[in-house]
């Protein structure tokens, strides 16, 4: 392919091409599933019950199942985990072909990265090896972003600038990617609602990280195979690049992926802001984006995923997580804590506004009657699917507070609201003061305005 070929063109026309070949039905699939609007399973018990039993046949009947039979010789009741199993049948959208196969697929790798004494246990951190911990750390690859896109999804980004810069330190560069890769949808993986509504991958490569063929090839091939074998699905991917050297990058992936994968493919090539709004387009949560213009990845936010994931684990040794407890909140979730990050939670956000929407009704009322009211809101929240959560640094997730905790948090929102109120009118008092010394009479009409409810602004337009 020429250098000169415009790489956004010829992704796309492959896109294209293969959404041509699917029925309308599929076609709005794929769409729905890029744009975050495909309805979810309902998992009900009967269907939950049904499709494990299907699994559990299908699993049985499937010819190429090493790894799974020796996993199964190991501890069955490792293999026949409800959960685990759930997990596999949320990926595959309850199919239970499907799920029983990508579950083959899953103890294939891991006994080929890990090896046997690793079959039957959760990976941690710690049994990525030195290699894989540094890889992990450095965010070379993957990142989870603190925040879910717009449809409530998780959002992971990777870029090979790091890990190729550093490709010489380890042993085996590539497995140790894989590794790393396979480490991060892992852990993702263990959160309920991306089990269910999968999560969005994107792909960010710049001028200054063009691999190699012969790592280019490696890593294509190994990445598409493990995803294949992921407890979770990627529902959405997104390839970027603000160089046109990476176009043969770009059609090198997306011909060498499934075609159920590639019409769930996006290509966005132009510079670094472009790029950026255009995943906002889809709802990617661009102000956590780590990678910035010149090619630096931010890492704060990262680590502190990884130390997260630490706590977690070192919990898990002997105790299991509290209940609805998350790795990730959502969107409609109410955040306990201080500063910018907390502020501007999108849950947050809507409470601040429920919180103005009342503030006239919480002021004229008693004690008791404020206290109602930030009862109903409290209510209000969780009808809408929200939930009031604080970061535990004991369990590494976001856990649900007791009610009272919930209440006051909307109670601190109202007192907050009354201070800002305050302080307002104090200073239209002090302008109106001031103006009034100036223009005598009209300060009486000034008055009337001001305790007529209008503000500064409108006050002030009388003169």
């Amino acid at each position: 392919m020429s250098e000169n070929m415009d790489p956004q063109w010829t992704s796309e026309k492959l896109i294209a091409e293969a959404l041509s070949k699917l029925s309308f039905k599929e076609r709005e699939e794929a769409y729905e599933d890029v744009h975050g609007v495909s309805d979810l399973v309902r998992e009900t018990p009967e269907l939950i019950e049904f499709s494990l039993g299907q699994m559990d046949h299908q699993l049985k009947i499937l010819l190429d199942k090493y790894a799974y039979d020796l996993a199964e010789s190991l501890s069955k009741d490792y293999v026949t985990d409800r959960g685990l199993r759930l997990k596999f049948l949320r990926a595959a959208i309850f199919d239970p072909k499907r799920a029983a196969s990508r579950m083959a697929e899953y103890f294939h790798h891991k006994l080929d990265m890990f090896g046997r004494e690793k079959l039957v246990k959760d990976i941690t951190f710690e049994d990525l090896g030195e290699d894989g911990m540094e890889a992990v750390s450095q965010g070379m690859m993957h990142q989870v972003l603190p925040s879910r896109d717009t449809q409530g999804r998780a959002v992971v980004v990777g870029s090979q600038r790091l890990f190729l810069a550093q490709v010489d330190k380890f042993k085996d560069p590539v497995k140790t990617l894989i590794k790393a890769y396979w480490y991060v949808a892992k852990s993702v993986a263990d959160d309920e609602e991306t089990q269910k509504k999968g999560f969005v991958f994107v792909s960010y490569a710049n001028d200054s990280n063009h691999p190699s063929d012969a790592v280019r090839r490696e890593l294509l091939k190994l990445c598409g195979t493990v995803s294949r074998g992921l407890p979770v699905r990627s529902i959405a991917v997104h390839y970027c690049s603000d160089s046109s050297r990476t176009a043969a990058f770009y059609r090198a992936i997306i011909t060498g992926t499934d075609s159920s994968v590639r019409v769930r493919t996006r290509a966005h090539s132009g510079s670094h802001n472009e790029i950026k709004y255009r995943l906002m387009s889809f709802g990617i949560p661009i102000s956590d984006f780590p990678f910035l213009e010149r090619g630096e990845v931010k890492k704060t936010n990262h680590l502190k995923w990884i130390e997260r994931r630490k706590q977690k684990e070192e919990y898990l040794k002997t105790n299991p997580l509290p209940k609805n407890a998350v790795d990730i909140p959502s969107r409609a979730d109410v955040l306990l804590g201080r500063g910018t990050p907390f502020n501007t939670h999108p849950g947050n956000k809507r409470l601040h506004e429920m919180v103005a929407e009342h503030y006239d009704e919480y002021d004229r009322e008693m004690r008791v009657g404020k206290t109602k009211l930030a009862e109903r809101i409290v209510s209000m929240v969780h009808e809408y699917g929200g939930k009031f959560r604080k970061l535990d640094d004991q369990y590494g997730v976001w856990i649900e507070v007791p009610h009272l905790d919930a209440r006051n948090k909307v109670a601190h929102g109202f007192r907050r609201k009354r201070e800002v109120v305050v302080r307002g009118t104090k200073k239209v008092k002090m302008v109106i003061g001031e103006i009034g010394e100036v223009y005598g009479a009209d300060y009486k009409r000034l008055r009337v305005a001001h305790e007529a409810g209008n503000g500064i602004e409108s006050c002030i337009r009388f003169f």
